[in-house]
């Protein structure tokens, strides 16, 4: 794995590590093919919600959603950790069959390779503000908001996953360092995700029907 200013991977793991720390180090502790998601959950520990929201939105926020399955793959656990967000859950718990999920290691190195640049610019700008907008009133609308995004990633529909993905990450960051800038920019491309995926939905419908159509013809 490449990263611009790679963290330092020996470190121990802390609350107070950044976003990119934290996933660098995920990456150095789990050298096996297939990582399992309750491995994910006991590293991450308190921070273990937009943690976890981050690493199954990150694949899907780049084009390996494109990668037929994938949506499904990381969608439902998704769907599910932020379900529990939206609920009040102090963190998150995962039914047996989900806990036992793997993800492919390759698959989410590729994925924050990736995303890299994007969050590397965004750990220069990010640090504790408006603590109202990432506070316990505030983490259940978040998760209501998540739950829908989790829901449209998880379609596999071509073009409408990342719209979504790229949602949830922000909200995961913002979560994850308490930052209520972050949040705001979650709840921006969320609307604009709806606003894109409904957009894709109309289109596939109204081609569906000129073609079935020109078969009636």
């Amino acid at each position: 794995m490449t990263l611009s200013s790679p963290p330092d991977f020996e470190a121990p793991f802390d609350g107070r590590r950044s976003v990119r720390e934290m996933l660098a180090q995920l990456l150095a502790r789990h050298r096996e093919e297939t990582i399992v998601l309750s491995d994910i959950l006991d590293f991450f520990g308190e921070r273990a919600f937009g943690a976890l929201m981050l690493v199954l939105a990150l694949p899907m926020a780049t084009p390996l959603s494109a990668i037929p399955g994938v949506s499904s793959v990381f969608g439902l656990p998704l769907v599910v950790v932020c379900a529990q967000l939206m609920l009040g859950y102090p963190r998150p718990l995962l039914p047996a069959l989900l806990a036992k999920r793997t993800i492919r290691r390759e698959t989410l190195v590729r994925a924050i390779e990736r995303a890299d640049p994007w969050l590397a610019r965004i750990e220069r700008a990010v640090h504790p503000r408006l603590p109202a907008l990432t506070g316990a009133a505030a983490e259940r609308a978040l998760g209501a908001v998540c739950v829908v995004m989790a829901v449209l990633l998880a379609l596999p529909i071509p073009g409408a996953n990342q719209p979504p993905a790229v949602a949830v990450a922000l909200f995961a960051v913002g979560l994850v360092e308490r930052d209520g800038v972050f949040a705001i920019l979650g709840w921006i491309a969320a609307v604009a995700a709806v606003v894109i995926v409904v957009v894709i939905y109309g289109t596939l419908i109204a081609a569906g029907m000129f073609m079935l159509g020109k078969i009636g013809a």
